[in-house]
């Protein structure tokens, strides 16, 4: 008999339809292997007063940090009803920074299984979660990178694992090779996206400094109006190299990285990131740093990993790369063979339901 698997899910509001962690769960589905239902977080939902103050009623005093808000609590309420009207034998909540609060208060009753996926990086759990311990009462936790095994040790000992995050490898592709990989493009292109945990002020020397050694370079910066007060940007944004996007497609997001040259991607922490995993995909060499999850999805043969805050080095390895062509081939061919071999959904997925088999048949 296939276990019944509940999620609670949500996709990300910047996010598109072949982004994010959500995916895992639409592998899980085409492996049929399971029986599934869902329940969707919904960011921003429209409520009447009265419901927002119930709610807010329900979640006061739930230990939780900062991304949990009233959205969160409906959503653990409705998993509360599916479990008790369809039994299931397991529950995986996808993000549980914004989504663990009241049902750990209900899971004995319940008799329910509870694996969590967290996204954050210690750092962040250190600093904007005042309940750490809460997670003790999870029987799995899946993390994104191997660091935050040790950390999460210490609440769930023997019950931590590393999956790592995946990347749609069928929509993220590499360019069609129509030209010959010995010619320079007549303009490089430096590709750098997102907001979390971003060193901007190291981005902003970086674009400064290149720029000065070579005009012709050009810049993507692909980030959210909404997220541009940074000064920091207003001095990138002086220069006519610098081209501007947001509410992208999922398709003109895929051209920006194929006719890159290359993702720079300054930054002071990370489990997994999506637009390392996207770039990769699509068959761009990495310049980043030393931090976190980069070191577990990267390669040293694709990839140069700086200190935080090394601006000498990162120039310094954009601008062999720009000025090497050939080599901005292989090691792009490199990243993308990485990605194909470690990171597709179906591995991913095949590892997980590894994780719900233990948990469910108490083999851990």
């Amino acid at each position: 008999m296939k276990p019944k698997i509940l999620w609670l899910r949500q996709r990300l509001p910047w996010m598109g339809n072949h982004s994010g962690y959500d995916q895992v769960c639409e592998a899980i589905k085409q492996m049929d292997t399971v029986n599934y239902s869902s329940v969707w977080r919904q960011h921003g939902k429209n409520l009447p007063k009265g419901s927002r103050r119930i709610l807010s009623r329900i979640g006061k005093g739930a230990k939780v940090a900062s991304f949990y808000d009233i959205s969160s609590t409906l959503a653990e309420l409705e998993v509360l009803w599916k479990t008790i009207t369809q039994k299931p034998d397991l529950l995986h909540m996808n993000y549980v920074e914004e989504n663990l609060g009241i049902l750990l208060n209900w899971k004995q009753r319940l008799s329910l299984k509870i694996v969590g996926t967290a996204h954050q990086p210690a750092s962040w759990w250190r600093l904007m979660h005042r309940y750490v311990d809460s997670i003790a009462g999870l029987d799995a936790l899946i993390v994104l990178a191997k660091r935050e095994v040790l950390y999460f040790e210490q609440y769930l000992p023997g019950r931590v694992f590393f999956v790592p995050h995946g990347v749609d490898t069928a929509f993220f592709q590499p360019k069609p090779e129509i030209e010959d990989h010995n010619k320079v493009q007549r303009y490089p292109r430096c590709v750098f996206s997102g907001t979390w945990l971003r060193d901007i002020q190291t981005l902003a020397e970086i674009v400064d400094r290149v720029i000065v050694q070579n005009p012709k370079i050009r810049f993507d910066i692909i980030l959210p109006r909404h997220s541009r007060d940074n000064p920091a940007l207003y001095r990138i944004a002086r220069h006519e190299q610098v081209a501007w996007y947001a509410e992208l497609s999922d398709e003109q997001l895929r051209t920006i990285y194929q006719q890159a040259s290359l993702l720079l991607l300054p930054i002071y922490d990370s489990t997994a990131n999506n637009a390392l995993l996207e770039a990769m995909s699509c068959g761009l060499p990495v310049v980043s740093n030393h931090v976190g999850g980069l070191l577990d999805y990267t390669r040293s043969n694709f990839a140069d990993l700086l200190p935080v805050g090394d601006v000498n080095g990162m120039l310094e390895a954009v601008m062999r790369l720009i000025d090497d062509p050939q080599e901005q081939y292989r090691r792009g061919a490199a990243a993308r063979s990485f990605v194909e071999e470690n990171f597709n959904w179906e591995k991913i997925a095949s590892q997980t339901l590894d994780i719900y088999s233990k948990v469910i048949t108490y083999k851990l």
